[in-house]
């Protein structure tokens, strides 16, 4: 009976699925800062959470750019709220 081997090394999977859910997050969030401030801010907080989550065992560009979006959803739904509270104030 023959084993075989896989000569390919073995990708985190786990890590991986952070990344890209960080990276999701992050591109919902952008999108509700605009629309629902509240509502972009808190899906920037994970996606920032999440992203340096993935970023301390891998260096993937997929966690970084979660990384990324998230502090500009967070930007983009702090400045939707200081101009919200000036026009309506």
């Amino acid at each position: 009976m023959t084993t075989e081997h896989s000569t390919t090394p073995a990708t985190q999977s786990g890590q991986n699925g952070l990344a890209i859910a960080s990276l999701v997050t992050g591109i919902v969030g952008v999108v509700f800062a605009v629309l629902f401030a509240v509502v972009g801010l808190a899906l920037g907080v994970v996606s920032v959470a999440l992203g340096a989550i993935a970023r301390r065992s891998t260096r993937s560009g997929k966690a970084t750019a979660g990384l990324v979006i998230g502090v500009v959803a967070i930007v983009v739904a702090i400045a939707n709220m200081v101009i919200a509270y000036n026009v309506l104030t």
